[in-house]
């Protein structure tokens, strides 16, 4: 299931990636779909596996993200909280 964790700036999406991916989690950066996007949160995260703790690591080290999308079987993307994620 693709998760993205939308980011308030390509920086902190470019800081998320390199803390993840030290921690053995791959994740892309890329640009958050437009009806996703809130107060100019224009990237994501996307990550296809280990969303929670890809939460959790982004947490621990204070970078700043914004809301978590889960995209569904129909292609529709639901908000999630941190507790959802699988």
């Amino acid at each position: 299931m693709q998760t993205l964790i939308l980011c308030p700036s390509l920086t902190n999406a470019q800081k998320g990636a390199f803390l993840l991916e030290r921690r053995g989690i791959t994740a892309v950066v890329v640009k958050a779909p437009l009806h996703l996007r809130n107060n100019g949160c224009g990237y994501a995260l996307s990550l296809s596996r280990r969303a929670r703790e890809a939460a959790e690591v982004l947490k621990e080290n204070r970078l700043p993200i914004g809301k978590i999308y889960q995209r569904e079987g129909n292609g529709e993307y639901r908000e999630v909280s941190g507790g959802d994620l699988s």
